[in-house]
């Protein structure tokens, strides 16, 4: 599954505003500046957070963006899913939503659906207990987040 510009720019910008959280507000063109984003795609995307409750914009001299809440309370996972249509689920067969309702004939010797099963898991363990604090520190001291070696649950997926 491919995540979105808008997804990426979205964490980017929330990257941002945690380094600065506490600091008083942030203008959407010092997010941009910074974080390299276009100035117009940024708005949206601050709309978006705002209206999730992600983010808090206040108007006037004083003005900007901040955190609603503090960088730990910010779980990317969730962030991933305002912008990708509240699911990170590659099909609708494995979609914990939709998947009880759906009636696809071929699911009893679906191996294809076993194989979005294993590639939903595995990127839900990747991002369900991360937060926008988690990866602030990663970018203070240049690790990377995971080992990119990946290694299937599954017998019969090698």
């Amino acid at each position: 599954m491919k995540l979105s510009s808008q997804t990426e720019y979205a964490i980017l910008a929330l990257m941002e505003l945690g380094q600065r959280y506490g600091k008083g507000y942030v203008l959407s063109r010092e997010i941009a500046q910074s974080r390299e984003i276009p100035i117009s795609f940024l708005e949206r995307i601050l709309l978006t957070l705002r209206n999730s409750g992600v983010v808090v914009s206040v108007r006037g001299a004083r003005g900007g963006h901040s955190l609603a809440r503090d960088p730990k309370d910010v779980n990317i996972k969730s962030v991933i899913e305002i912008f990708e249509g509240g699911s990170l689920a590659p099909s609708d067969c494995v979609d914990e939503r939709l998947a009880p309702t759906l009636h696809c004939p071929l699911e009893a010797s679906c191996v294809i659906r076993d194989l979005w099963k294993n590639m939903y898991s595995a990127m839900l363990q990747s991002v369900e207990n991360v937060t926008l604090n988690i990866l602030l520190e990663q970018e203070r001291i240049h690790q990377p987040l995971f080992n990119l070696e990946f290694k299937c649950q599954n017998p019969n997926f090698k």
